[in-house]
Formats: C-alpha cells, structure tokens, sequence
C-alpha cells in the first residue's frame, strides 16, 4: 500500500496539538520499552518517534551512559519532543525530523531499534526493517509495535461510520490493517531477510471520564485530517453521532490490541 509521505506529515500537524496527551501513546511507548529491557548504557534508535512515547522511557532506562535518536517525518511532534526531553534534563536523547524510509546509520552502530505504531506508514516495510537490522550490533533487539485488530474501539468505528455517511469518498483501508495480524507481521520480517520474530499481542483498555473525553483520540490522530476535511455543518455532526453512540451504549473505556514483534540479532 502506497501512503502518502506529504500527507502523513499535514495530518499529523494537525493533530499535535492533541497528540501527547493521549494516554495509549505512552502505555504501549512504556511497555515495548519494557519488552525491550535496554541495558544501561545502550544505544538506541527509534523510528518514526511522535512525542517520545517511547524514545523518552528509552533514554531513561539507558541512562546519560546510552544515547536516545529519535526520527519521525513530522517536525511538529518532533518539537514536542525535543521540549519534553530537555525538561527531563535527558540531554543523551536527541530527535531529529527526517524520512524515516531513507534514514541512514552505519552498520552494527546501536543495541536496539524500536518503532512504535508508524511502522505500516511506510511504503515498503520490508527495507525498513531490512536496513534497521543492519544497524545492530550483535545481540541487537529490533522491537517492532503496530495495532492490532482492535483499535480505539468503540469509537473510532462510530467516528468512521459517520464520516462515510457525510462522504462515502471517504472510505479506504486503513495502512495498520495490513499488519494487524500476527500472519502479516511474521510475514514482512521474512520479506525483510529476518528471523522469525516473537510476537507478543498486548491489550488494554483506556478509561475515559465521558463520552466527550473520547474527542480528543480524534483529533490527536490521523482521523483529524479526515475530520478537518468535512464541512463545518458535517463536523457538527459527526461529532454529535459519536458523543450520542459512546452515551446511550454507556462506553467508559476504548479498547486496544497492539502486536510487538521482538527479533534479536
């Protein structure tokens, strides 16, 4: 599946003004983090990095004896980042805003490569993994977390129900789905020339205090850009068809699975 570079970026824009403060981002940035256990002193990259969900728990399991990159497309959330990191005083955690499909490191140069939920933005996944396997030293983890097969559910299906109602043009598969299993995601490590991975599918449910706290898992992801692209009146009522389903079925928590595929070199 081709995905739009520019696209991606303008989206995520968007939505950085909500992003870092939705709770799933740090859950699953801790917790491939703690899958990935890196020893003090390590040398970690992580691709496609947001607002350091999980390059930050990196740098501080590392310690100022490792070093943190971070890389993702969007210089927005790159900033958010580079702030959070010098308030933490995490000097050994760099970010930089670059395209992760042509980012290049030497050979056998760091201990791990994590990505964390951007990996399936990427036009050809195999030589992504292919080229961060190359840079690992031996004994190198590469840890992979994508979405599962439930994402933000309930209500993300409701928010896309009533988005296809306004504007069936809307309508496409979604760039996760083609790795939301553990099948696809065994199977592009072997297109890459990698071992077979340990796959270990993580779930967890984020509570939310109403219907209207679920709002901002719109607009800080990329459902923000499909939602900006509506009508002001068309908005309107989306956001209302969500707010009146998340109430009347009485939903306090959305529903997550992400799968986290762990190789070691």
């Amino acid at each position: 599946m081709s995905v739009d570079a520019s696209l991606v970026v303008s989206t995520y824009t968007l939505a950085a003004d909500h992003f870092d403060a939705l709770p799933f981002w740090h859950h699953y940035g801790q917790r491939t983090v703690d899958l990935l256990a890196p020893a003090p002193g390590s040398a970690v990259i992580d691709l496609f990095c947001g607002t350091g969900a999980s390059a930050l728990p990196a740098a501080r399991a590392v310690g100022p004896g490792g070093s943190v990159l971070g890389v993702d497309l969007t210089p927005a959330l790159v900033e958010v980042a580079r702030a959070k990191a010098a308030r933490e005083g995490l000097a050994h955690a760099r970010f930089e805003a670059a395209d992760v499909t042509t980012f290049q490191q030497p050979p056998a140069s760091v201990d791990a490569v994590v990505s964390v939920f951007g990996l399936f933005f990427a036009p050809d996944v195999a030589a992504v993994l292919a080229r961060a396997w190359s840079w690992l030293r031996p004994g190198g983890q590469l840890v992979s977390t994508v979405w599962g097969e439930v994402v933000l559910s309930p209500g993300e299906a409701w928010f896309w129900d009533a988005v296809l109602a306004e504007d069936p043009s809307q309508d496409h598969i979604s760039p996760a789905s083609t790795l939301a299993t553990p099948d696809a995601l065994a199977a592009v490590h072997t297109a890459a020339g990698l071992p077979a991975p340990e796959i270990v599918r993580e779930r967890w449910s984020m509570p939310i205090a109403s219907p209207e706290a679920f709002w901002p898992v719109i607009l800080g992801t990329s459902n923000r850009g499909v939602y900006e692209s509506l009508p002001a009146a068309a908005r309107a009522r989306v956001h209302a068809h969500v707010i009146d389903r998340l109430t009347r079925e009485r939903v306090t928590a959305i529903d997550n699975e992400a799968l986290v595929a762990i190789v070691r070199r």
